[in-house]
């Protein structure tokens, strides 16, 4: 059985609230600059600002940051590609600390995440809303946009080669299967990205389909044989049923995972529904470990139970 390797909220860290109330502000902070990136004059130093604090966020209450990657896109798909940006950034952060990059690497690794979209950002979320195939249109910027990012980058100045070559290879391949370039020589921190980049798009939602599961999503980035050294990193540490996930329960609740524990098959969850499967008349916070009667079944697809969690009441039980 896999054993999570749990980073514990840092001394004197702020209550689960104020951590999610800041990654709402990261975004909130980051979207004009990757908006507009070349029409602002403070576009680097939002990047830099950003990274510092998504990585002191990340630190103190890491159950936060995946219950933020879990569920926030449900809510605002508007702007998938703002918090898109944000998760792969802080998955970045924790290969990081997990394979001992040290913290310039680290730092680079997610200012790489941040602006490896630059040149696509209103077009990426403008898809997560879209129904219809890509247009011709559509397809070319996808398959352009990482050495128009990279392009983007330099132009603002960025002349850090790690950061550039991250960005600019972040789809290729190690068979020679990816874009722009069809390489088969990847630099080891645009291996990592690609990995962070698709199991952060596979677990959220779009118009057109659910966000998938995490053990689903393990599956299938697994099936790309090149992302096993940092896929399986990603899904050791978030678990089979991450924050942010809804589980069903032996006693036929629904619940909302809230944090991991050392085994990664008995999370603290949080019960939405009744065994009937209407709303709990109160949020109760359940350690499945310790709770026969409430094991945790299987993943839960109701997510219209999403609209039954109250996240300030919810965060007060974390």
């Amino acid at each position: 059985m896999l054993r999570q390797m749990l980073s514990p909220p840092a001394l004197n860290a702020p209550s689960a609230w104020p951590c999610w109330q800041a990654w709402n502000e990261l975004a909130d902070r980051l979207a004009p600059a990757l908006g507009s990136p070349l029409s602002r004059l403070d576009t680097l130093d939002t990047l830099h600002e950003v990274a510092d604090q998504l990585m002191h966020l990340g630190r103190q209450h890491p159950d936060v940051a995946i219950f933020h990657l879990v569920h926030a896109p449900c809510v605002d798909l508007q702007r998938y590609s703002v918090t898109h940006a944000l998760h792969t950034a802080w998955l970045m952060s924790l290969i990081a600390q997990r394979k001992d990059w040290g913290s310039t690497d680290e730092r680079t690794g997610v200012l790489a995440a941040l602006s490896m979209n630059l040149s696509i950002t209103q077009l990426q979320s403008d898809l997560a809303t879209q129904v219809e195939p890509l247009s011709p249109v559509q397809r070319e910027a996808i398959e352009h946009h990482p050495t128009e990012s990279r392009w983007i980058l330099e132009v603002l100045g960025v002349d850090n080669a790690d950061w550039l070559d991250a960005v600019e290879q972040h789809h290729e391949q190690p068979d020679g299967t990816g874009y722009p370039r069809g390489l088969t020589r990847l630099h080891t921190m645009a291996d990592a990205l690609r990995t962070c980049d698709v199991l952060g798009a596979k677990l959220s939602p779009r118009s057109s389909r659910p966000g998938l599961m995490s053990s689903r999503a393990a599956a299938e980035i697994f099936r790309h044989r090149s992302a096993g050294y940092f896929g399986a990193t990603l899904i050791r540490e978030l678990g089979l049923y991450p924050p942010g996930s809804l589980v069903e329960l032996s006693s036929g609740e629904v619940a909302v995972v809230l944090r991991r524990s050392r085994d990664p098959m008995t999370p603290d969850v949080v019960v939405l529904s009744d065994g009937l499967g209407r709303p709990a008349t109160s949020l109760m916070r359940c350690a499945t470990s310790r709770a026969p009667g409430r094991h945790i079944v299987r993943a839960s697809a109701r997510q219209d139970c999403r609209a039954w969690i109250d996240l300030p009441m919810l965060f007060s039980l974390a």
